[in-house]
């Protein structure tokens, strides 16, 4: 059955019904830990990857928050709690979608493979009833990350997600700078 879901992916992938057409480069595996919205453990045939996803940006846990980083209607999201409360609300988020399940890696022909810290950079594609989600676009789509602007085949595609996020006010773009 396993075999089954990954001849399947490799054919999703082979006929470009994926959002990026370029990218050939690859990868099945199983995630064993994340470390916050936008990073986590993938074990890859029996290696483990630190895997930081492509092109989004979650409010930070594990370090002080950079609150001119996040920014709606004009105004910088300048509450620090609020801002770790939403990247404690990303982990969770990510913690149900991708802990301990399959997923595939897709690596951006436009992008570097790795960033200044070794982490590898990513998509990461989760299956949902049958269908090939990117998980990157679901942090942006319900407002748990904010688009990391670098060179990436998606950028707009994802500066799209953030904008529609924002005007919807979902998830931490429902703020009120008071």
């Amino acid at each position: 059955m396993k075999s089954l879901k990954i001849l399947i992916l490799i054919f999703i992938l082979l006929s470009g019904c994926l959002s990026f057409h370029s990218s050939k480069e690859y990868y099945h595996g199983k995630v064993v830990k994340v470390v916050d919205g936008d990073t986590i453990y993938v074990n890859v045939n029996g290696s483990l990857w630190k895997i930081r996803l492509l092109g989004v940006d979650c409010p930070e846990i594990h370090k002080k928050n950079n609150p001119y980083e996040y920014k709606i209607d004009g105004k910088y999201i300048t509450n620090l709690t609020y801002l770790y409360i939403w990247g404690l609300k990303a982990k969770e988020f990510a913690e149900r979608e991708l802990d301990h399940h399959e997923v595939l890696i897709a690596f951006d022909p436009e992008a570097p493979k790795e960033d200044r810290y070794g982490r590898y950079l990513a998509y990461i594609y989760i299956n949902k009833s049958g269908k090939l989600i990117n998980f990157n676009e679901e942090l942006l789509k319900y407002g748990y990350a904010r688009v990391y602007i670098s060179k990436f085949t998606l950028l707009h595609k994802f500066l799209e997600l953030e904008k529609e996020a924002k005007r919807e006010r979902r998830g931490m773009w429902n703020y009120e700078n008071t």
